[in-house]
């Protein structure tokens, strides 16, 4: 099975499919995440990423595909995986539904703005293994110790407590990535998800979809 996860910044769709991937025995694969490891090893295209980053730009869908494809080629996704924040656009979703080779599955984790922009700016997340926090609501049990790895190094974004630049990674997400509403509606599974709840009765959702999809 292949799930795909679409929603804004914060929604919580990250933290959520962390837990459907365990639940399901499926590895849950972070675009982001991957882009920043192909920086990390300093190859080819993790130069090219680094430098759209730097300009402020997207990342060409025709590199990420390429590395997206590459990656879920390796033997250990032949199962199926959960994606976050793969595909961004049309293109993408119609390069992914080339190359699936399970059926595809998208939630959609639909959540009120100004719930977004609350979350957003409290949010930073373990550097080692990617845990998601927020100082407001979601702290490590033991302060400065992840609760999953055990690790002591957070990451805080510069961006996340300036609320008009939440707004406007909220405006350019929606007008790439919305289409593909449309798009899953009639060519996937498509389920939404009541994400400005809190993350237990999310997770409670989720498990009770997980006997119908």
């Amino acid at each position: 099975m292949i799930i795909v996860l679409i929603g804004l910044p914060g929604s919580g769709k990250g933290t959520q499919g962390r837990l459907l991937a365990k639940k399901l025995n499926l590895s849950h694969i972070s675009i982001g995440d991957m882009l920043r490891q192909m920086i990390e090893v300093q190859s080819q295209e993790g130069f090219l990423i680094k430098e759209c980053i730097a300009q402020g730009k997207l990342v060409p869908s025709d590199l990420v595909n390429s590395i997206v494809k590459d990656f879920l080629s390796q033997e250990q996704y032949k199962n199926g995986y959960v994606l976050d924040g793969y595909p961004r656009n049309l293109e993408q979703a119609h390069f992914l539904m080339e190359f699936a080779n399970h059926p595809i599955k998208v939630l959609f984790f639909d959540i009120d703005e100004q719930v977004i922009i609350e979350r957003i700016r409290g949010r930073f997340n373990c550097g080692n293994c990617g845990q998601i926090y927020n100082q407001y609501s979601i702290k490590p049990k033991i302060k400065g110790v992840c609760d999953i790895c055990g690790i002591n190094n957070f990451i805080y974004r510069n961006d996340d407590d300036d609320e008009q630049t939440i707004k406007k990674r909220i405006q350019e997400y929606k007008i790439e990535t919305y289409p593909l509403i449309d798009y899953y509606k009639n060519n996937a599974g498509f389920y939404i998800i009541e994400a400005s709840k809190n993350k237990k009765e999310v997770e409670l959702f989720l498990d009770k979809m997980l006997e119908i999809i």
